[in-house]
C-alpha cells in the first residue's frame, strides 16, 4: 500500500505544476460537471496501471499474467474498472434525464466515436509496430489473415480480437485493457431503450429496477455482462437520486471518510472482482463522491482534475510501460531486482506515461472532441432540415390530392 500512495502522491505533485496548464478546461466547459469525479478518474487510470505493473513483473518472470497475491494490487484493477462503469452510468443517464429522455441520439453517438476513436486507434497503431517489430517485419501469417484481425483490433471494441503474425498474446501489449469497451458501447446501445423510462415520475423507479434486475442476473447467470451492468445500474441509480434531490445530509469530510471506508473494505475484504458485494461497497463510495465527497480536497485539486482530463490516455497506452518499458534488456534485470528498483522505474514509467497521455489529449484528444461537437451539430441540422424537406413534400402531395 505505501508503494501505492508514493506513486499517486508523486504524480500528484508532479502535475501541480503550472507546465501543465494546457490540459486546463475552460470554466464554462465544467460548470455542468462534478469536479470529483473528474478527479476521481486519473486515480482510477492510475491504479489500473499500477494493478497491472505488479502482475507485469511476475510475468516477466513466469510468463503468466495473472492477478496477484497482494490484497490491494490484487483488487485495484476491477475496482478502478468498477468506478469507471459507475461514472460512465451516471453521466449519460444523467444526460438523458436533463432532457426527459429526449436526446439528440445521432449527435451523442458521433460525440462517443470523436472521443474514443483517436487514442484508441493509436493505441492499436503502437500495438501493430510492436507484434510487426518483434517479427522482424516480416508475414508470419497469410496477408488475408492478419489482415482479418488488424480489421478485429480497429473495431473500437466491437469484435473479438486474436493473435496475428505469428505473435502470441499480442493482448498483453496493451495490458489486455481494450475489453472494456465493448460493455461501453453495449451502454450506450442499450441507452435508446432505457430513454422511454427517463421520464419525470418513472426513472427512479426505472434506475431501481435495472439495479435489481442486474444484481439477480449476476446471481443467477453465469454472463459475465450482468455484473458489468450492476455497476453501470449503480451509476444511474446515483444519477436519478441527484436528478430527484435525494440526498444524505453529511459535512464534506464525513462524506469524504465513509467514501474512504467504503473503498477500503471493497479491497480488504477481497470480495470477487466485480461480485455484488464488491459493487456495493464502491457503490456507497461513488454516491459520497457524486455528492460531494472529494477525499478531504484531493479529488477537487487542480492536479486531480488535470489527471482526470488526460485518463483516457493513461487507461490505453499504459500496456506500453510494461511491454516496452519493462520488457527489454536494458530495464528488464532492474525491474526484477528488488521492490525498490521495481518501484523507482514504475513511477518513472507512470510520469512518463502521464506526460505522453497529457500532450496528446491537448494535440489529439481535446481537437477530436471539439470535432465530434462541430459535426455531430452538422450532421443532426442536415438531418433536420430533410425531415423538415420530406414533411413539406409530403403536405404538398396530400394538398394536391385533397384538392383535385
Amino acid at each position: 500500500m505505501f508503494s501505492y500512495i508514493i506513486t499517486l502522491i508523486i504524480v500528484t505533485v508532479f502535475f501541480s505544476s503550472n507546465i501543465w496548464r494546457f490540459i486546463d478546461e475552460p470554466a464554462s466547459a465544467g460548470k455542468h460537471r462534478v469536479t470529483a469525479i473528474d478527479g476521481m478518474r486519473g486515480y482510477l487510470a492510475l491504479s489500473v496501471m499500477l494493478h497491472h505493473a505488479v502482475i507485469a513483473r511476475t510475468w516477466l518472470s513466469t510468463g503468466r499474467w495473472s492477478l496477484p497475491e497482494d490484497w490491494l494490487f490484487s483488487q485495484l484493477g476491477s475496482v478502478a474498472v468498477a468506478l469507471f462503469f459507475m461514472i460512465t452510468g451516471y453521466l449519460f443517464w444523467g444526460k438523458l434525464l436533463a432532457r426527459d429522455g429526449r436526446v439528440d441520439w445521432l449527435r451523442l453517438y458521433i460525440g462517443r466515436f470523436f472521443r474514443i476513436a483517436p487514442i484508441y486507434w493509436i493505441a492499436i497503431t503502437g500495438l501493430v509496430i510492436v507484434v510487426f517489430a518483434r517479427s522482424g517485419f516480416q508475414l508470419q501469417d497469410s496477408p488475408t489473415d492478419v489482415a482479418k484481425a488488424l480489421a478485429q483490433w480497429y473495431a473500437l471494441g466491437f469484435l473479438v480480437q486474436h493473435d496475428f503474425n505469428g505473435y502470441e498474446n499480442v493482448w498483453i501489449i496493451v495490458a489486455g485493457v481494450v475489453w472494456t469497451l465493448k460493455y461501453e458501447w453495449r451502454f450506450y446501445i442499450a441507452l435508446l431503450p432505457a430513454s422511454l423510462f427517463a421520464r419525470p415520475r418513472l426513472h427512479l423507479i426505472a434506475a431501481f429496477a435495472f439495479l435489481l434486475l442486474s444484481i439477480a442476473g449476476a446471481q443467477l447467470s453465469h454472463a459475465e455482462s450482468w455484473k458489468y451492468l450492476t455497476m453501470f445500474a449503480i451509476g444511474m441509480l446515483t444519477a436519478s437520486l441527484a436528478k430527484a434531490e435525494i440526498r444524505i445530509p453529511l459535512a464534506r469530510n464525513l462524506s469524504s471518510a465513509i467514501a474512504l471506508i467504503a473503498l477500503g473494505a471493497a479491497c480488504w475484504v477481497h470480495p470477487e472482482p466485480f461480485s455484488t458485494l464488491q459493487a456495493l461497497l464502491l457503490g456507497i463510495m461513488f454516491f459520497q463522491v457524486a455528492n460531494g465527497a472529494d477525499i478531504f480536497g484531493l479529488l477537487s485539486s487542480r492536479a486531480a482534475v488535470r489527471l482526470g482530463h488526460i485518463s483516457y490516455g493513461i487507461y490505453l497506452l499504459h500496456g506500453f510501460v510494461f511491454s516496452i518499458g519493462f520488457d527489454n534488456a536494458a530495464i528488464r534485470p532492474i525491474v526484477m531486482r528488488g521492490s525498490i528498483e521495481f518501484w523507482i522505474v514504475t513511477i518513472v514509467g507512470a510520469l512518463v506515461l502521464s506526460a505522453i497521455a497529457a500532450l496528446l489529449h491537448a494535440s489529439v484528444e481535446r481537437p477530436f472532441i471539439d470535432l465530434g461537437h462541430r459535426v455531430g451539430k452538422r450532421a443532426s441540422a442536415g438531418v433536420g432540415r430533410w425531415m423538415a424537406a420530406k414533411g413539406n413534400a409530403g403536405n404538398e402531395r396530400l394538398g394536391d390530392g385533397t384538392t383535385g
